[in-house]
């Protein structure tokens, strides 16, 4: 895997976000089904195969910290029907007393009550258009956590996904060389083969077996995150799936131009500038003109960062493109020439040491092509998000 930064945006406040997710329990008990959401997508959600066109959803209906979220909204409104149910009592009781007071002549007190009932009306009036604004307050409140934890999901299954590339590898070499093994123990008794061709497949062997022990920890670890920013426990008994192919022609419909300039305007971290108070350089508790210069400035810097983050991810989709084009060029190359051997094998034209050898080469142009579909699939990622709010600021 390769390492985080600035190709992998999402992965540096990835941490942190899972440290949140663990701050709350997994078990989601109560899950309701939200409306309009069809029966048969709901209970796929909850099978056990995360799907990658499943994780922004697994996230918003499921994720510890996101429910955590929506549960303290909606604790909020729940004081807020309290409210309306109290005005509209206290309005009743108003009006009562108007209409008893009107019955006594009074009519000065009635007049009051009147008054004093409207007040209260206007009041609940007013917290029932509050109280509609829920869903929307939700929406917002949950908004860039849903973007961080959506991105990093999709992080943490591309990571496993190239992980189990590399597995798949290993364990075909590891076969492939313990066939070797096999062939040169027999060929050394008679004296077809060294000992030297011998020790160098059984090296080939243990060295690709313990790649795939210390591979597949990884991939546990790596699954173990994932399926907890999901909202399943760490242990569930889940398979991941796996990516689609990348759609490389989407960058041919990209308006470059256009996406760089909402960067800005989506990005949290200027966002976030933007509206935080200038620093008090003085320390006195005081705004000056050169505390706002100064943020200004900054806010400057942020913007002109994010202009070339941007034109590197740009860069990036074309590259990484390019790579996927000669991997898929190698390895349809490599199946010829594979396609070939087992021809050449089956009539005995190839013998078995160079017939494994060449299967292993096959499975290596396999894995690159793989892999290549892989980093592309991420480059967009990488870019997508840009635009839409992660971007990092280049340093």
């Amino acid at each position: 895997m390769e390492r985080t930064g600035k190709k992998y945006p999402a992965l540096r406040c990835l941490s942190l976000m899972l440290t949140l997710s663990l701050s709350f329990p997994f078990a989601v008990p109560g899950a309701q089904k939200p409306e309009g959401m069809e029966e048969g997508q709901w209970e796929r959600l909850q099978d056990n195969v995360l799907e990658y066109d499943e994780l922004a959803l697994r996230v918003e209906y499921f994720n510890p910290t996101i429910l955590q979220i929506i549960d303290q909204v909606n604790e909020g409104y729940d004081t807020v029907r309290e409210n309306i149910l109290d005005y509209q009592e206290t309005a009743n009781d108003f009006l009562y007393l108007q209409e008893k007071a009107m019955k006594e002549m009074d009519f000065t007190s009635a007049y009051m009550y009147q008054m004093n009932r409207s007040i209260f009306r206007s009041m609940s009036s007013s917290m029932i258009k509050q109280e509609k604004k829920r869903g929307t307050t939700i929406e917002r409140s949950t908004r860039q956590a849903r973007k961080g934890l959506t991105s990093g999901c999709q992080q943490l299954m591309l990571a496993y996904n190239k992980m189990a590339v590399n597995k798949a590898t290993l364990e075909k070499q590891i076969d492939l060389y313990g066939q070797m093994v096999a062939m040169y123990e027999t060929q050394v008794q008679i004296g077809m083969a060294t000992q030297t061709q011998l020790l160098s497949a059984r090296a080939s062997r243990d060295a690709a077996q313990t790649s795939l022990t210390a591979l597949s920890d990884q991939m546990e670890s790596i699954k173990s995150s994932l399926l907890q920013l999901a909202g399943w426990d760490y242990n569930s008994d889940v398979v991941i799936g796996t990516i689609p192919p990348a759609d490389v022609s989407q960058i041919d419909d990209i308006d470059f131009a256009a996406d760089k300039a909402i960067a800005p305007k989506n990005n949290y971290t200027i966002i976030n500038m933007q509206n935080s108070s200038p620093n008090d350089a003085d320390g006195d508790g005081k705004y000056e003109n050169k505390d706002y210069l100064a943020k200004e400035q900054g806010l400057e810097q942020a913007m002109q960062q994010l202009s070339i983050t941007m034109d590197s991810l740009y860069q990036t989709l074309f590259e990484k493109r390019a790579a996927l084009a000669a991997a898929q060029t190698a390895f349809e190359a490599a199946q010829l020439k594979w396609d070939g051997a087992v021809r050449k094998y089956e009539l005995g034209m190839l013998g078995q040491a160079e017939y494994l050898g060449e299967e292993l080469a096959y499975c290596a142009a396999k894995a690159s092509y793989q892999s290549a579909d892989l980093d592309m699939t991420q480059a967009m990622l990488n870019y997508y998000w840009g635009v839409n709010g992660l971007g990092e600021l280049t340093e």
